[in-house]
């Protein structure tokens, strides 16, 4: 099942103090040392001599975003609700955002 869901977000301090994003996608893992898996391991000064070294794979993960809902409570010191939501869909020319 290629759906996935992730979160970031910051320490719960109360109510008041909400930040976060859950973002809800579609994973492929990258295939290692391909082009783009050594690309990447590149930017993240990884050595490949490294990643050979290790006794399994570094696996990585690519999450293209279907949807992204923001909750943060100052959003309605902005008069906002402290919730929202960004719908990204894929046009046919890329992807394209609505909310």
């Amino acid at each position: 099942n290629p759906h996935v869901s992730l979160a970031v977000f910051d320490k719960y301090q109360g109510l008041g103090r909400l930040q976060g994003v859950q973002i809800m996608g579609e994973a492929v893992v990258v295939e290692p040392f391909s082009e783009r898996y050594l690309a990447h391991a590149a930017r993240k000064k990884i050595s490949v001599d490294f990643l050979k070294g290790l006794k399994s794979p570094m696996h990585l993960i690519c999450v293209r975003p279907t949807r992204m809902d923001c909750l943060f409570s100052q959003f309605k010191e902005l008069g906002c609700a402290s919730r929202q939501p960004l719908v990204l869909e894929d046009t046919g020319e890329g992807d394209r955002a609505r909310r």
